[in-house]
Order: C-alpha cells, then structure tokens, then sequence
C-alpha cells in the first residue's frame, strides 16, 4: 500500500526511506573481505572475535581493521561509565527475567514486522538452526551486560561487533544470491537501519514492558540506565546517529511509530519464525500449552491486540482452541480467564514434576561438576554440616524447583492447592526464566572454551557453581 502522508515518520526521517538505508562501514569491510579473500577468511575472523583472543590479524583489508578500532578504541565518559555499572547492577538482580522475557514476548512480538522477518526465513537462521539461534542471541545478551563489558579485556564489544559484521554478512549474501530465493527489493535492504534501531530498543523497552507485566515495574532512573547503555551498544553495532534518542520516552515514541510501519504488513514468514521459537523452547521442557498460555498473557497489547492470535492462530489454533477463545461478554470473558488459570495450573503442575524428574538428567554434565568423594571426605562435610557449614550449595535450578513446589502446594499442610490465583501465576513465570539461565549454562567446555559462557562472578550471584 502507498503511503504519501507522514504518518510513517519520525522526528522529519521518512521511515520508508530508512529501509533502504543499511551499514557502510560494515557493509565496506565485509566488501573487501569478499573482493581479496574468501568466505573462509571471514569466518575465520568472526572466530578469532569471539574466542577474543586478539582483535584482528593485520593480514585483513584495511575497512575491516578499521571498522574493529574504530570500535574498541571508544572513549566512554564517566557519565556513560555511571550508567553501564548500574545497568549491571539491574542485570544481576533482574536478568533472568529478561530472558524469559526476550523468549516469551519480545521475539514473537516484533517478529510482526515481516519486512525483516524474511532476512531471518530466508538465511534459514532459526527455521533449521532454532537452538543455535537462541544460545547465540542469549550469548550476546551475556557478554554486553558483564561487569565492565566495555573494557578491551572483556568480549562486549568484540561480540557486538560480531554480530555487526555478520549482519553486513547476511546483507551480502541475499542482495548477491544467484540461486535460490531472492531477496524482493520492496521490502528494502535487508537489515536496514530501520531494523537496526527497532532490534537495539527492543532489548530495553520490551524488556521495561515485560517487568510491568509482571508486576516488577523498573523505576524510571533504572529505565534510564539500561536505555542509557543499551543504545551505546546500539551505536557499536552501527545504528546511526540520528535514530539514537535522548530518553525512553523519546524512544518508545520512534519505537511506536517503526511498529506501526512495520507490523501493518501480512504476516507469513514471522508465524514461521514463531513456530520455530515455540518448538526451540522445548529445549527448556516447556510443554506446548503452557508456552502458548505464557506467550498470551505477555503477548497482550494496547497497540496491537490481535498479536497473540496473528502469530501463533494459524499453527496452533487448531489443536488448542480454548486457549484462542474469543468471548464477547465482560462476563464470558472472566469465566473464559477462570478456565485459562486452571489449564495453567494444571501444566504448571506438570512442568514442576517434569524438571524434578529430569533434575539429574540435566545437572549430571554440569562442567563444574565435582568429583565423588570418598567415606573421610564424606564424613569432614558431614561434621561441618553439624556447624553450620553449608558446602554443597543448591544449584539455581533446585532453587526454583522448590520455589514452583511453594507454589502448587499449601504451606502447612503441604498439599497440592486447589487452584492458582492470577499473583500466584505471575510469581510462578518470574521463575522459568532461572530455569532457562540454568539450562542453559550447562551448555559450555571448559577445555574447549566453546559453547555458552556464563561470567564466573555472575555464577556465583545466581547460583550456578
């Protein structure tokens, strides 16, 4: 559909014009690496970024050894500095929430924008590659939000720039492919900067409207923070500068109007994206139901009501049709709310006795695992146990076990509640995100230095040792 009026602009920037503008100086280093090298060399170079042992090699083209100074070479004010500490300090108390929310409501929230949902359909990155898909974005989320991420010791950057460099990659790819699907120039270039600024917000504002959701609203200074550090990350990873704004509000008001412009298209590539992101959370043991009961209460919205439906309607209606109900009546609607909360009770119930039974099958390759001990050694904890010693800690996800377990069942008389009220649920989702974290950092080889990295100190804050 046309549009000649300003309604899809934001501060006198033509958000249609915006898609067709993408990375330079990415886009010119990863040029170059095609034009002297091989696909090769630049896979050799993302690695050698995320083992971080050195930068770059000299050997590369001069736009790409650019690009990664220009970047780590970054001066940071005290007063950015101020913002970064703090937002690490909201990381440590919240961060597991973020991640339940990033899973559960902002990737199949913004996968309404079909425009660069398509990038994803067609690269194939989550469709056939789920799991990789959400370690690596899980990963990145890690790295950026470490104590002093911004240091040259530390990977935040470096892993910024990664991802940077494989975007400019990707873009590549599908504006050159001569074989297969090609990539339809109305939906502009892929990755623009338009997809740019709507990803980078998404890790704050998305984040700000899942907490109040679940009733953990951040206080406005918080919002500030994170915002604060989250668009600095957003410049590292080549969001231009003019699309940076002051403040959340000034952002959630681009943010809007980018939604607005991108969700009015049809909805084809994102419901598979959708699809595959449900079926990736059973890597967690998340049962289908209760996904979709999770993804629907986070998934409600003021500007886009028909989400839930539009995204996960056309896959799992069919089987689940209670769940995409639509009463009429304020009365139907609260009798159809009553029958919801019983079916959450009821899968949360069997979550709960799912993660028990495979609580050993998960933490046996714990990569810290520690050796068995023998009767002397047994019997020196066992004194200190009588002290008050306590040495065998409980890992994170036994403490949200027995959390679920206070849930489902009566203080006092230990058994099971008749039924869970609309708090009870709330505080039950706060705890599957620990469950995901935990999951998630048994991922790793220390030997190897490959896989999920979780920073040790923040192992030990959550419980991970």
């Amino acid at each position: 559909m046309e549009n000649n009026s300003t309604e899809f602009e934001w501060n006198g920037i033509d958000l249609e014009s915006l898609r067709k503008v993408m990375d330079q100086p990415a886009d010119d280093a990863v040029q170059a690496v095609f034009e002297s090298h091989s696909m090769n060399h630049l896979r050799e170079i993302l690695i050698q970024m995320a083992e971080n042992d050195s930068a770059i090699s000299s050997a590369y083209p001069q736009p790409m050894q650019d690009l990664v100074k220009s970047e780590l070479t970054l001066a940071f004010t005290p007063h950015d500095i101020k913002m970064f500490e703090q937002t690490h300090h909201i990381w440590k108390k919240h961060g597991m929430n973020f991640i339940f929310i990033l899973f559960f409501r902002a990737l199949p929230y913004t996968y309404m924008a079909e425009k660069p949902a398509n990038v994803l359909k067609m690269t194939k990155l989550l469709t056939e590659h789920p799991e990789r898909r959400i370690f690596e974005t899980a990963q990145f989320v890690f790295d950026v939000m470490d104590k002093d991420w911004w240091k040259p010791h530390k990977r935040g950057i470096l892993t910024a720039l990664k991802i940077r460099i494989m975007h400019a990659a990707m873009r590549h790819a599908l504006l050159n492919s001569r074989d297969g699907e090609k990539w339809n120039p109305v939906w502009g270039n892929p990755i623009s900067q338009e997809d740019l600024i709507a990803t980078n917000q998404v890790f704050s504002l998305e984040f700000f409207k899942g907490m109040a959701m679940m009733g953990e609203e951040l206080t406005q200074e918080e919002q500030e923070a994170w915002f604060h550090t989250w668009k600095t990350i957003g410049k590292i990873m080549g969001v231009q500068e003019d699309l940076i704004t002051e403040n959340v509000a000034d952002a959630w008001d681009l943010q809007h109007k980018v939604y607005g412009h991108l969700f009015k298209d049809e909805t084809v590539a994102g419901i598979l994206l959708t699809e595959a992101l449900v079926k990736t959370l059973h890597h967690f043991h998340f049962p289908t139901p209760l996904i979709l009961l999770m993804m629907r209460k986070l998934l409600a919205d003021e500007q886009f009501s028909d989400c839930f439906e539009r995204m996960l309607g056309p896959t799992y209606r069919r089987d689940y049709p209670e769940i995409f109900a639509k009463p009429e009546t304020h009365e139907e609607r609260a009798q159809h709310e009553e029958v919801l909360r019983g079916h959450f009770h009821k899968h949360l119930g069997a979550y709960y006795s799912t993660i028990k039974e495979k609580r050993d099958g998960i933490l046996k390759d714990k990569p810290d695992a520690k050796p068995k001990l023998g009767f002397i050694q047994k019997l020196i904890l066992w004194i200190k146990g009588l002290f008050g010693s306590s040495p065998d800690k409980k890992h994170l996800i036994d403490h949200h076990i027995d959390f679920l377990h206070t849930i489902l069942h009566h203080k006092t008389t230990g058994k099971p509640v008749e039924k869970l009220e609309e708090d009870m649920i709330l505080e039950s989702m706060k705890k599957f995100g620990g469950i995901m974290v935990g999951i998630l950092s048994l991922h790793f080889r220390k030997g190897k230095q490959s896989g999920f990295r979780i920073p040790e100190n923040l192992k030990e804050i959550w419980s991970l040792t």
